[in-house]
């Protein structure tokens, strides 16, 4: 049924909690500022992250898909607005959570339980696989699977999900515990895929481990393409069997939804049964648990953020070892031009010594000059030229003899 009067912008809305976190965005509790006050997980994307990766085409597939999808299995979309920075859909609020976490609560589901919720996705992939252009899912596994308020099943993650316009789609994507071969080699693939999936989620929820999870990624890998399974013992035995019919190396060999959805392990629980705890402990094989993919990939994200660090770490170090070189170049020279003041400052002082002595001198010569120039004028009238009264005594001498 279509909802009315739904929000068209980020303050009609308060964001109550986050739900979950991804690369790419979050998901976020939400409730209606106004009006009815209804209940959404709202989505939000950074738009600047979308394009700098090149999914804004993705990311408008995943909304136009999610539109016109109505299925009681599926979780409905029900508007989409954009504000600067990021992109919101509003989705169906799933109140029992992820399948993921409560299979990491109870490490492992009883077979009627897990019969159960594999029927009910396949409900959901039954209706994409025969849609009029078919839709494939490409990364079913227990983190994109919620649960509603009666824990039944609601698919969820359309970012990977593409409707299937040729034969085989030829894009790498999903998670790497849950590739098929053919995806992995790059071989193209088609609705086949989502079977795989299928395989791989039986056997972590009736053992609570990943079928090919490994210690490294090209191991994990190589597990794939040998489509190296190992059972525990005590597995119920129809599980085993639907497991090995769905995760067969060739796409042609693997049961399709509707065989799946009629294979024993899920017709001979079809009458009602209590869901339980499974809480028994599982069986090691060297496969991680459920528990354990959640603890690698939360290391995987905290090394990727850790490298990210160091590699700011480093760029940063540089930077101080350019600006230490740069402060080292500029004390060389404030030094040398220091070096070079003092010894000025020590020639000029030298100068003024050499203009004091010379002063001195200067003064001592005119000092002795003045000096000279007295004497000589003080012996003038008895040593020179007679004065004109001598003179006149001297001629009058004369004449009286």
């Amino acid at each position: 049924m279509a909802l009315k009067n739904l929000p068209r912008k980020r303050e009609d809305l308060h964001l109550e909690r986050r739900l979950g976190k991804g690369f790419f965005g979050e998901v976020h509790k939400a409730k209606e500022v106004a009006g009815e006050k209804r209940t959404f997980a709202v989505k939000k994307v950074g738009l600047d992250l979308i394009e700098q990766n090149r999914l804004t085409e993705q990311l408008r597939r995943e909304i136009d898909i999610l539109y016109n999808l109505e299925h009681k299995r599926i979780v409905r979309l029900y508007f989409d607005f954009n504000d600067r920075g990021s992109m919101y859909l509003g989705m169906e609020f799933a109140t029992g959570g992820s399948l993921f976490d409560k299979l990491n609560q109870v490490r492992k589901f009883p077979p009627e339980t897990a019969s159960r919720y594999f029927l009910e996705t396949c409900e959901a992939l039954d209706y994409l696989h025969h849609l009029p252009k078919k839709v494939i899912h490409r990364d079913i596994k227990p983190e994109n699977i919620l649960l509603d308020g009666e824990d039944h099943i609601k698919l969820a993650d359309f970012g990977w999900a593409n409707l299937i316009q040729a034969d085989k789609r030829e894009t790498f994507c999903g998670t790497l515990d849950y590739l098929p071969p053919e995806m992995i080699m790059g071989t193209g693939h088609d609705e086949s895929a989502d079977m795989w999936n299928m395989g791989v989620l039986t056997y972590e929820l009736t053992t609570g481990q990943s079928p090919f999870g490994s210690s490294s990624k090209e191991a994990t890998c190589r597990l794939i393409l040998n489509v190296d399974l190992r059972f525990p013992a005590e597995l119920d035995s129809d599980a085993k069997d639907l497991v090995v019919k769905l995760c067969q190396k060739k796409p042609l060999d693997r049961l399709p939804v509707e065989k799946a959805m009629a294979h024993t392990f899920v017709t001979k629980f079809q009458v009602p049964q209590s869901t339980g705890s499974g809480m028994d402990d599982p069986d090691d094989f060297g496969r991680p648990s459920v528990a354990a993919r959640k603890l690698q990939k939360d290391f995987e994200k905290i090394n990727a953020e850790m490298q990210q660090l160091l590699a700011a770490k480093a760029a940063t170090e540089e930077s101080l070892r350019g600006i230490s070189a740069e402060l080292e170049t500029i004390m060389t020279h404030v030094k040398e031009e220091k070096e070079a003041r003092s010894k000025i400052e020590a020639a000029n002082a030298e100068a003024l010594k050499r203009i004091e002595a010379r002063d001195k001198e200067i003064e001592k010569l005119r000092s002795t000059s003045k000096g000279g120039a007295a004497v000589e004028a003080s012996s003038s009238p008895s040593g020179g030229y007679p004065t004109t009264e001598k003179k006149h005594s001297l001629l009058g001498g004369l004449f009286k003899k």
